[in-house]
């Protein structure tokens, strides 16, 4: 790992390496192809997930200006916004939590998302959407200003905070995955995970670069809030900004970034895909994942099998982000399969 990325202040927060796991009866059913699965869903924290490993750097900045709050925004199963608050818990800061709506037909309230509750977030419900997150984060802003003029020390998480910070966790994480093929003997032709907001791949693609790693990323987008041409732009542009922080020489194209949007949905909702996708791999592997996120990522992974993109001589790593929460809002769609 470069010098540099040693140097930069990190707190713990998750249990590492998490394991990579070899899913046989999964690879069995995909026709052969070996299928080992990156458990970032057992990171520790919370109910586990892949925002753990930004977290340690960027608690870590908090922790650094002696924040005493951290005021942070998500919708009512934000897997971020569990991580986040479960972060500033075990750091003992507290924390406020705005919750906004995925879209505007949906009333906003917390319903299952008690495990806000648990960790003592003081939530502020909003009718805001995602897209109008300029005027949330306007808000956070200004209380945090309040809160600074009452003699507390703010730390305000925006809800599409991506900085080139908290994507070096992913770089990291390549890093990582490259130990433990190298340490089991192993190559890997492709990653697979869900693709949102982009800064997972972006750190992902940067440090298989860095790494020398033998696969390539291959990002799935789980709605249709943004085109495939903006995604890969996104997820281009986060890698290239990580780099120059990072002070790497390396730089990326969009026509280097490969990401799938044919396994969306049009709202943040499950697929009959993802459903199938979280019933095999609950089936074959007693994993559960989630639909909306990595339960789309396994289903691409299953149709590039069964298409022969992938073929059964490849070695694919699933990478699980986690989001095990978001599951039970979505029970009944699993059980009717749509």
């Amino acid at each position: 790992m470069g010098i540099f990325i040693k140097e930069l202040p990190r707190v713990s927060l998750c249990n590492l390496p998490t394991p990579l796991q070899e899913a046989p009866r999964l690879s069995a059913r995909l026709g052969g192809t070996q299928v080992s699965i990156k458990r970032d869903d057992l990171t520790g924290l919370a109910m586990g997930g892949n925002k753990s490993r930004k977290l340690e750097f960027i608690m870590a900045d908090a922790k650094g200006i002696g924040a005493d709050v951290v005021i942070t925004a998500g919708t009512p199963q934000s897997n971020e916004a569990f991580q986040t608050l479960a972060a500033a818990s075990k750091l003992g800061m507290d924390t406020i939590l705005f919750i906004f709506k995925m879209r505007k037909d949906t009333h906003n309230e917390i319903q299952s998302s008690f495990l806000y509750h648990l960790l003592a977030a003081k939530i502020r419900l909003t009718d805001l959407v995602y897209d109008d997150l300029p005027i949330l984060s306007k808000k956070m802003q200004d209380l945090a200003d309040v809160l600074r003029a009452r003699g507390h020390r703010p730390y305000v998480l925006h809800p599409a905070w991506r900085v080139p910070l908290g994507i070096v966790g992913y770089v990291c994480l390549a890093g990582e995955i490259c130990n433990q093929l190298r340490e089991r003997g192993l190559a890997a032709q492709y990653l697979f995970l869900a693709s949102a907001s982009g800064q997972t791949q972006a750190g992902l693609t940067l440090g298989a670069k860095y790494f020398g790693a033998p696969f390539k990323v291959i990002g799935i987008t789980p709605t249709h809030m943004q085109s495939r041409e903006e995604m890969v732009r996104k997820v281009a542009d986060l890698a290239n900004e990580t780099a120059r922080f990072l002070e790497m020489s390396f730089t990326f194209e969009p026509d280097e970034i490969v990401i799938h949007d044919e396994y969306a949905s049009e709202k943040r909702s499950p697929t009959r895909g993802s459903i199938e996708a979280i019933k095999l791999v609950a089936q074959t592997e007693g994993i559960f994942l989630d639909p909306i996120y990595t339960g789309k990522a396994m289903a691409a992974l299953v149709d590039q099998t069964q298409r022969g993109k992938i073929k059964s001589s490849d070695a694919v790593i699933f990478y699980h982000t986690g989001g095990l929460p978001a599951i039970f809002e979505y029970g009944e769609a699993l059980l009717q399969g749509l």
